[in-house]
């Protein structure tokens, strides 16, 4: 019994039907339903509509009970929804200030620059520039053109940071420290003898 409407429904897909004419196949699938892996259950093949049979008895507070429930508890996973959204924005906003700030930069200059303005060095790690390994003879000194990395606007915007000198710092600590020294009273403690 159950052949029948598959077959009228695979041929009624075939572009050259051999069976029904293709007006007899709306009004046909529309009657018929294929039912697969049980079809709804043996009971609802025992008894058809059984489920809207047992709505119909239910009493009206029991129906807006249920369907209540089902609506809270959809409404529900939308309010939960709405509030971990929130929070995941509030989150994605502070991540903003997690980008390094321009302020803080590495005082240096990076390779692109170097590659730019020719001052780039390609080579080993202990190879120098001009052609230096800095084994003796052949070596260079790096302090002698200590503005060539730079261009003459940022040279002159490097003066403006002061940086300390670590020996002139140490020379004022050693002098405080004597001043310190020669100035403060320096408690004397005396040994007593016992006496015998």
């Amino acid at each position: 019994f159950w052949l029948k409407p598959i077959l009228l429904f695979d041929l009624s897909l075939s572009p050259h039907p051999v069976g029904p004419s293709t007006e007899e196949t709306p009004e046909i699938m529309l009657r018929s339903s294929v039912k697969r892996a049980g079809g709804g259950g043996i009971l609802d093949k025992m008894v058809p509509g059984y489920k809207d049979k047992l709505w119909a008895a239910l009493p009206q507070g029991v129906k807006e009970y249920k369907v209540k429930s089902e609506n809270d508890a959809f409404e529900t996973a939308i309010a939960q929804h709405k509030k971990w959204q929130s929070i995941f924005l509030s989150y994605k906003e502070t991540e903003k200030g997690f980008a390094p700030s321009q302020k803080y930069r590495k005082q240096a200059v990076d390779w692109r620059r170097q590659m730019e303005r020719g001052t780039m060095h390609y080579g080993r790690w202990y190879e120098g520039p001009k052609g230096s390994d800095y084994r003796p003879g052949n070596t260079v000194d790096r302090l002698e053109n200590v503005r060539e990395p730079f261009s003459e606007a940022e040279w002159a915007e490097r003066k403006q940071y002061r940086s300390w000198d670590l020996l002139k710092l140490a020379y004022g600590g050693i002098g405080l420290f004597l001043v310190y020294r020669a100035t403060g009273e320096w408690p004397v403690v005396w040994c007593e003898e016992k006496s015998e």
